[in-house]
């Protein structure tokens, strides 16, 4: 071996020892294949179809249809009665669990744990009125109304009283829920 630089035959009696993979195997990188504007516009319109599909689920499961325009007076009328029975439900449930007190006030879990039936009552008599209004999409558009609004508010009652809210923040809110319990009594009537 020299010092000096290698020559061609040096070079050429490298490649003579290299193994069968190396020789096969290119030093470069293939070049990708080059396309065509036309035939990427499937993709594109594929991504299009795709991003509008998304946003017409999204729509759909944000805003549920309450259109009963085409169900019948037997369908609106068992919708009816089966949203007020929910709400009454619900309603039962927020009373008694809003209303229990702590058989030992002097005991921290146990004011706690009357304070989580409260809390569960609101957040969880919420979502289930969400969920029926959701499965009776034939009940009359005002009652609908009126149980997404209530079933809101308790919801928001609930996360106040999570977060610790004061009364100058609930109080309001206790007062809508007042109205909406009056709207949907005469409505279920």
């Amino acid at each position: 071996m020299s010092d000096g630089p290698l020559t061609k035959s040096a070079h050429a009696e490298s490649h003579k020892h290299s193994s069968p993979e190396e020789q096969s195997s290119p030093k470069e990188p293939l070049p990708l294949p080059h396309r065509s504007k036309a035939s990427q516009w499937p993709v594109y319109a594929a991504l299009a179809i795709a991003v509008i599909a998304a946003a017409l689920a999204a729509l759909a499961y944000f805003h549920p249809a309450h259109n009963n325009a085409s169900a019948t007076a037997q369908q609106r009328g068992d919708a009816k009665a089966n949203v007020c029975s929910a709400y009454a439900a619900v309603r039962k449930a927020v009373v008694i669990n809003t209303h229990l007190q702590s058989p030992n006030p002097h005991d921290p879990i146990a004011q706690l744990s009357v304070a989580t039936n409260a809390r569960l009552a609101l957040l969880g008599s919420g979502a289930y009125l969400h969920d029926r209004l959701a499965a009776n999409i034939a009940a009359p558009a005002d009652l609908a109304d009126a149980v997404n609004s209530i079933a809101n508010t308790i919801q928001q009652l609930g996360i106040n009283y999570l977060t610790r809210a004061t009364p100058d923040v609930q109080d309001p809110i206790r007062k809508d829920l007042n109205s909406e319990i009056t709207q949907i009594d005469k409505l279920c009537a």
